[in-house]
């Protein structure tokens, strides 16, 4: 274990005022059910997350701990109790958020770190890192193809009306019946031809965005902190472990969010490798990065500023 002393950043002393919490869960219960048999996991379990400060879930196999952090960052909904976002969503109930808010709030308020790293195989390792900047706002996502459409189908049907006449027989008539068909042609192709153009604008544009945007830039210096400088191109399926979960910490990082949740970051690794990622935690939260991170080893919980135990689906204070 490593002895270095750690900076407790987000402890206070007796003459200062605490740091504000930032996340909360109160009264939080979740019953699962094996197929008949309700499995009741966390019972009115309530933990305070305060502004850059790094707590350590810990209990044993079973207890909860994993529940817990996905009701704190949005992947699953209490059956009873509140969790609280104050950092973006200014103290309100995200189990009540909608699915817009929802999504935002899992991009950008927090960020994730699991055990299996779950790095997208086909991606780089920096296509990984910028994954959450690379997410397009729902909203955006759906009116454009239908305003490329519009659009394009506009310019169409203006040309068909004006100079559809050029594409009738000599001998034809250019009545009005038949300008408005080839004017409805001319429509549906310029739709099509919007479309695929905003397709193929889309994908030039991302990437340039993967090669030279403001997103690359950060995602490629995090990496290069993190000693990946050299691995930018390789995929998943050509790093260590320890690599893979530097990758999936420099992801978690990207969007930069206010809370960095850890599900066993180190539960997959060697105890060297693990020491390595804990040290790299440690340098973030050093620099004011709030932490949550769920562990069933002592060992790694002692990295933390304090300690929460999960005993009986309840939460329970301990001295880290």
């Amino acid at each position: 274990m490593n002895e270095e002393p750690k900076i407790k950043s987000s402890k206070s002393t007796p003459d200062a005022d605490p740091a504000p919490v930032v996340l909360e869960a109160a009264g939080v219960r979740k019953t699962y059910r094996l197929g008949r048999v309700p499995v009741r996991v966390l019972e009115d379990a309530s933990i305070e997350v305060r502004r850059g400060e790094w707590v350590a879930i810990l209990g044993a196999s079973g207890s909860g701990k994993s529940t817990l952090l996905h009701l704190l960052g949005g992947l699953d909904r209490p059956d009873r109790g509140t969790v609280r976002d104050a950092i973006r969503h200014e103290g309100r109930d995200v189990s009540r958020f909608n699915n817009t808010e929802l999504n935002h709030y899992r991009n950008r308020s927090v960020g994730f770190v699991f055990q299996f790293y779950h790095l997208l195989p086909e991606l780089s390792v920096l296509e990984n890192a910028m994954l959450p900047c690379l997410v397009p706002n729902r909203w955006i996502a759906a009116t454009l193809p239908l305003l490329a459409a519009l659009v394009g189908g506009g310019v169409g049907a203006a040309i068909g009306f004006f100079a559809g006449e050029g594409v009738l027989p000599d001998a034809d008539v250019a009545t009005d019946p038949k300008m408005a068909v080839i004017a409805a042609v001319f429509g549906v192709l310029g739709a099509a031809l919007g479309v695929v153009l905003l397709q193929i604008g889309q994908v030039i544009g991302e990437r340039i965005r993967l090669q030279s945007g403001p997103e690359a830039a950060a995602s490629k210096a995090t990496l290069e902190e993190f000693g990946l400088g050299h691995r930018l191109r390789h995929k998943p399926s050509q790093l260590s472990g320890g690599e893979r979960q530097r990758t999936a910490i420099a992801r978690a990082l990207a969007s930069e969010p206010g809370i960095l949740l850890a599900d066993e970051p180190t539960g997959n690794l060697d105890a060297a490798t693990g020491r390595d990622i804990l040290d790299l935690l440690k340098k973030r939260h050093d620099a004011g990065l709030t932490i949550v991170m769920v562990t069933h080893d002592p060992n790694v919980a002692d990295y933390a500023d304090r300690v929460v135990r999960l005993e009986d689906g309840r939460a329970v204070e301990a001295t880290a």
